[in-house]
């Protein structure tokens, strides 16, 4: 078999983000069909991968925009030097061979609701000439996306090609969920540790960058239950982020007592195990991953309608979806109609697991290697 050399690029990676572990899933499994694989980042925050070659690179600069362009001259030089086979990238700059998307569509979203304004502040201006580098018809790179809806926002906005759409199915771990599933006493065990009580429910978001996540929305949902269901509560978010905010809303609420902020960690399968609940009211997913972690476990589901994977709640009647434009008062209802029906729940819950059974929701590292392999070849001139 023809080995290649590939290039990596990420500006920084930390291991409990979602973006940087599909990265590592790619990466991994390009490296373990035989291939060399090179990661370039500004900081490798994580175990050692053996299989991996990681380069440490300074891509930063006073603002953020500026480290993006920073990081695509660094993609440019790369190419130009020709030392590798494919570049392979997950932030959105020019000169890549393959992206991989784990963003939504920056224009489609300075149209909505006022904001085009912004397009010629120097940051959002910068944001989308990057942008257009990597969609517009002056690019060649090949486009691995998971969600159908944002492929569609970028072939109408910057009439890309169909042919370098690759649309991803997801990339769950099964093996990663099922293998820490809890007997019922260490269930509890566990649960107590959280500071659970026995006749209490433990509500579950996991993920990184908390306003984004919506963990305000579910701190007032919890705040806002009749006074038994708030008593029983307890509300654990896994994942990093600026808690300060968080924290400060939940003591103004004067549920501060009930809500906790773990960190990022590598136990969070034992979580889902754990909980009675995933809630995820966020203001913008591109997918939620966590969606289907939980769905794979067992657990029920409620989450806004604007996630990329809401889709699989609904076909497998797993829980709830809050609709968009989102209304506080509605997603307040949704968890006292959900928390106040244990059996409902717990069927949502089988609902889930049963479907994940079945479901291609697995398979996303080994494509995306296969897309990356096939650019390989063409740039090596087929060989």
């Amino acid at each position: 078999m023809v080995k290649y050399k590939l290039a990596f690029v990420i500006e920084r990676y930390f291991e409990f983000g979602g973006l940087q572990r599909d990265m590592r899933r790619f990466a991994l499994a390009c490296a373990q069909s035989g291939h060399s694989v090179t990661v370039f980042t500004s900081q490798w925050d994580g175990p050692n991968e053996p299989m991996l070659n990681v380069q440490i690179i300074d891509f930063r600069k006073l603002s953020n925009h500026g480290t993006m362009k920073k990081l695509e001259d660094f993609v440019l030089n790369l190419r130009q030097k020709k030392d590798f086979d494919c570049i392979v990238g997950f932030n959105r700059v020019g000169g890549l061979g393959v992206y991989f998307g784990g963003d939504v569509c920056l224009r489609a979203k300075l149209q909505q609701r006022g904001r085009l304004w912004r397009r010629f502040l120097p940051r959002y201006r910068s944001y989308l000439q990057l942008e257009e580098a990597v969609f517009g018809p002056g690019s060649d790179a090949e486009l691995m996306l998971i969600s159908p809806v944002e492929a569609k926002k970028y072939q109408h906005l910057y009439h890309t090609a169909s042919e370098r759409i690759h649309l991803l199915p997801p990339g769950i771990d099964r093996a990663r969920l099922t293998t820490d599933s809890l007997a019922e006493a260490q269930r509890d065990a566990f649960r107590e540790e959280l500071g659970v009580s026995k006749d209490g429910l433990l509500l579950l978001t996991v993920g990184s960058g908390f306003y984004t996540k919506g963990i305000d929305r579910a701190i007032h949902a919890i705040a806002g239950l009749a006074g038994e269901h708030k008593k029983r509560c307890r509300y654990i978010v896994v994942g990093q982020g600026k808690e300060r905010r968080f924290k400060a809303i939940a003591q103004k609420l004067g549920i501060g007592d009930r809500v906790s902020f773990v960190g990022g960690r590598r136990d969070v399968p034992t979580f889902y195990h754990a909980a009675d609940l995933l809630i995820h009211p966020a203001r913008t997913e591109n997918t939620g991953t966590t969606l289907l972690e939980a769905m794979v476990t067992g657990l029920p589901v409620l989450a806004t309608d604007n996630c990329g994977y809401a889709h699989y709640i609904q076909s497998a009647n797993a829980g709830a979806l809050c609709p968009e434009p989102f209304e506080q008062a509605q997603l307040n209802t949704l968890l006292g109609v959900l928390l106040a029906d244990d059996r409902q729940r717990q069927q949502y819950g089988k609902n889930g697991s049963e479907y994940c059974r079945t479901a291609e929701i697995y398979s996303m590292a080994a494509r995306g290697a296969e897309i990356i392999i096939a650019r390989a070849k063409k740039n090596r001139g087929g060989q």
